[in-house]
């Protein structure tokens, strides 16, 4: 069994290393459940217990809690009509593709809506195994509507920009925003890097035991985020390693991976008209956004589009310091684009199931 578990992980690992050099996004999620997913459909050996569960929603809980700050929530002060209508939107057409899915694709609730949630593939993941939910088919969507917007995101922001508008990309404003970061950047030794690590991980640990013991839905990953969160504000720690997010990641992928089966594989095969509807469903969000906000002032074109793509908010947040934008307030948008995701639509979602589905 330890056997099983250790080569199900170095599977993970390798496959997900192979992404990283290939540079695709979510490398050691995406390659690494895609090659466990693999060798279990062809082997039936790869094992890993879903209790492990606890420790991969933990560690994501305490690197997104370390991704906000103080600035991201002043701004968002600014910025409360745009949220309150993308988050209005992500609602609507989770909850409307959902029941297509449902009702057409002959998938259950809790599969079909969190497949429309516009998270972290990771997240979003690991929510629908504590959710019950199909987590092959979860895990199938959110990769294709992950890789999907990135890949056309820079060329279809040129299009909208071409047809929509003619306002002159804030590249200026992009350039601030990146010097500030490098200049903030805090420069600490290896042994003050894992002594930090250590601490947001322990305090990220308790959250997450609490969040267990309430027995809320994805109690561990929810208050393991706001323990890190909290902890960011009072001590600002030095950032969370990347690494702890691609061990989390790893073990995420075995988890999702290791219950492939040749069932999985061809039950995949079904979804392909699924992915072409979520993937029109978001890219109609992100034109409404956008003329909508644009139109009424509150951001330019450009930063509309980014702040409105449901794909990782590093990755936006990269393509748009390269192709323009207001940075901080795409930063702020899509970090509570994430946190709405993970942390308030799966408890609506919870309810739906419970008391109107029954």
């Amino acid at each position: 069994m330890i056997i099983n578990i250790a080569f199900t992980l170095f599977i993970a690992f390798i496959g997900g290393s192979l992404f990283k050099k290939m540079k695709i996004p979510a490398a050691y999620m995406t390659g690494g459940m895609i090659a466990v997913a693999a060798l279990s459909i062809l082997t039936n050996q790869m094992t890993m217990p879903r209790s492990m569960k606890f420790f991969a929603q933990v560690i994501s809980g305490a690197y997104i809690g370390q991704q906000s700050s103080r600035n991201t929530f002043l701004q968002l002060k600014n910025l409360v009509l745009p949220i309150v209508l993308l988050m209005s939107l992500f609602t609507i057409n989770c909850f409307a593709l959902g029941a297509v899915f449902v009702h057409f694709f002959d998938m259950d609730w809790t599969t079909a809506l969190l497949s429309c949630l516009p998270g972290g593939i990771m997240d979003i993941s690991l929510i629908s195994i504590d959710m019950g939910a199909n987590a092959e088919i979860v895990a199938t969507m959110q990769l294709a509507r992950l890789v999907g917007m990135l890949i056309i995101l820079p060329q279809w922001s040129k299009l909208i920009l071409n047809t929509v508008s003619k306002i002159t990309s804030h590249k200026k404003g992009a350039h601030i925003h990146r010097s500030e970061i490098t200049s903030s950047t805090k420069t600490i030794l290896p042994t003050q890097q894992v002594q930090s690590d250590l601490a947001i991980l322990i305090i990220a640990f308790i959250g997450g035991y609490i969040g267990l013991i309430l027995g809320i839905p994805v109690g561990a990953l929810v208050l393991a985020l706001i323990f890190s969160f909290v902890y960011k504000l009072r001590v600002n720690p030095a950032s969370l390693s990347p690494y702890i997010r691609y061990g989390a990641q790893v073990l995420a992928a075995s988890i999702i991976g290791s219950n492939f089966t040749m069932h999985s594989l061809i039950q995949m095969k079904a979804l392909v008209l699924p992915i072409i509807i979520l993937f029109v469903g978001f890219l109609l969000i992100n034109i409404i956004f956008t003329l909508v906000i644009s139109r009424l002032g509150l951001l330019d074109v450009q930063s509309a589009i980014f702040a409105s793509s449901p794909a990782g908010a590093t990755d936006i947040s990269l393509i748009a310091a390269d192709l323009g934008g207001d940075l901080t307030s795409i930063a702020s948008i899509q970090i509570t684009r994430t946190l709405f995701a993970i942390v308030v639509l799966p408890q609506l979602i919870n309810l739906f199931v419970q008391f109107v589905v029954g």
